[in-house]
């Protein structure tokens, strides 16, 4: 069965090969073919012959809204007009994602020493948000664009909230530390010994109880 299947196989690669090679091909070079038929532009027969010259395109394109500068280090150095509209959406992009943590923190329940942990954390990125969102302003005062005259304030906004915030942490985290300083005293007062407990008086008040006799 075996011996069949090898067979078979065999004689199918046979007549497959036989069949590609009796196909008609056209021959690589085309030699001797009309110019037309040619599917490219080699030739044989046409060496020592003028060659036809390529012609040459000149490749063209406007910018309408583009800025040449002559830098001295890098040349030529195109921009674009509109180049502040990639600042003004960073700007609204870390304008959001500020608001959101803002909304955070203040979600954020404060009874909680690690809760309140985060919302320093947290307090930082906000504060950075806004930095990041000035520092976008800047760029855009840079461009000549009058956008900035209200990504600046928005940055400042969120910045004065951001402070306000970490100051209500801060008071939190005051409050939450003298709490538990307070529970500390008091677990401290019901554990004490009380054969060491202060009393009222000075010494010699009670002379037939002291323990120390000169």
């Amino acid at each position: 069965m075996r011996t069949n299947k090898t067979f078979w196989t065999a004689a199918l690669f046979i007549a497959l090969a036989l069949a590609s090679a009796l196909c008609p091909t056209r021959p690589a070079a085309q030699l001797g073919s009309k110019a037309e038929e040619q599917s490219f532009d080699y030739d044989p027969e046409a060496t020592g012959k003028e060659t036809p010259k390529i012609q040459e395109f000149a490749a063209e394109t406007t910018f309408e809204d583009a800025v040449m500068v002559n830098h001295p280090i890098y040349g030529t150095v195109m921009f674009s007009k509109y180049r502040w509209r990639n600042w003004v959406t960073r700007a609204l992009y870390l304008t959001l994602i500020n608001i959101a943590l803002l909304a955070i923190i203040i979600s954020l329940s404060k009874t909680e020493e690690y809760n309140i942990i985060v919302a320093y954390v947290l307090s930082g990125a906000s504060f950075a948000m806004s930095i990041w969102t000035f520092f976008c302003a800047i760029l855009i005062f840079r461009l000549e664009a009058n956008a900035w005259i209200y990504v600046a304030p928005v940055s400042a906004v969120t910045a004065l909230i951001s402070y306000i915030v970490l100051m209500k942490i801060k008071k939190y985290d005051v409050s939450l530390t003298e709490l538990k300083e307070s529970f500390k005293k008091m677990s401290a007062a019901s554990h004490e010994d009380q054969r060491l407990v202060s009393v009222e008086g000075t010494p010699g008040d009670w002379p037939n109880e002291d323990f120390i006799k000169f």
